[in-house]
């Protein structure tokens, strides 16, 4: 795993702060990560787009000031060059105050790491334990779903549940995600905590605010898994 955060490198680039490192490891991920790309590409839209709002909201009050009089020109212009310099410090320091619930999801979510069997070179196990952490870690998550399903209908060992929920909720099924999450409460393994935080996200994304709010401070209050992203996240929804 990398050491700095995805959410943190793509920061400093839209910042123009990268150093020589961090340029390294972000060209490497833009040419060899799908989902880092694709990230990075959604940062780039909803940033084009709030300046594109703003930039027609300025329009709008330019065509209302100029209308009544053309003796007040000078002060239209005052006032748009004060708009143009909020305009810029705005989306800097608020880049996501209209962020949907859709939004913040993708913003967050990332497929949990397959800790069960990590895949290795020149492994000939082909039990089916192994071939669904293999599709896994492949990101073919449509098979991976169903052979998670299978492998926990007949072992009944909990964590296969998780990864089935992790799946659904990558290929966008999000009430099945949040079943299959609901039905892992039933059981106390060392993936509980991580549960409770790919739960809340689901949450998020189904637009259930109440319950999404209650995992979020309950992981920040006993600063479990991704505390400091859950805390964020409570900042950004109230």
């Amino acid at each position: 795993m990398h050491s700095m955060k995805n959410e943190e490198l793509i920061a400093l680039y839209f910042d123009g702060k990268l150093n020589a490192n961090q340029k390294t490891l972000f060209d490497k991920l833009m040419s060899t990560d799908a989902e880092f790309r694709a990230q990075v590409e959604f940062e780039k839209q909803t940033k084009t787009a709030i300046i594109s709002i703003k930039k027609d909201d300025l329009k709008r009050k330019l065509q209302q000031l100029e209308a009544p009089k053309k003796r007040f020109n000078y002060y239209a212009i005052a006032i748009a060059a004060s708009l143009i310099i909020a305009l810029g410090i705005f989306s800097l320091l608020q880049p996501r105050e209209n962020f949907s619930n859709e939004q913040l999801f993708a913003e967050y979510f990332q497929p949990y790491a397959n800790v069960i069997t990590p895949t290795s070179r020149g492994n000939e196990n082909t039990d089916t334990k192994t071939e669904a952490f293999v599709y896994y870690d492949a990101h073919n998550y449509k098979v991976a779903a169903e052979k998670f399903h299978t492998l926990f209908n007949t072992t009944n060992t909990s964590y296969y549940l998780f990864y089935e929920a992790i799946c659904e909720l990558q290929l966008g099924n999000t009430q099945n995600a949040i079943n299959l999450f609901e039905q892992h409460k039933g059981y106390e393994d060392k993936l509980a905590t991580h549960r409770n935080w790919y739960l809340a996200l689901a949450y998020l994304k189904s637009d259930n605010i109440k319950d999404a709010k209650v995992l979020l401070q309950a992981i920040t209050t006993k600063k479990s898994y991704k505390y400091k992203a859950a805390d964020a996240i409570l900042k950004k929804i109230k």
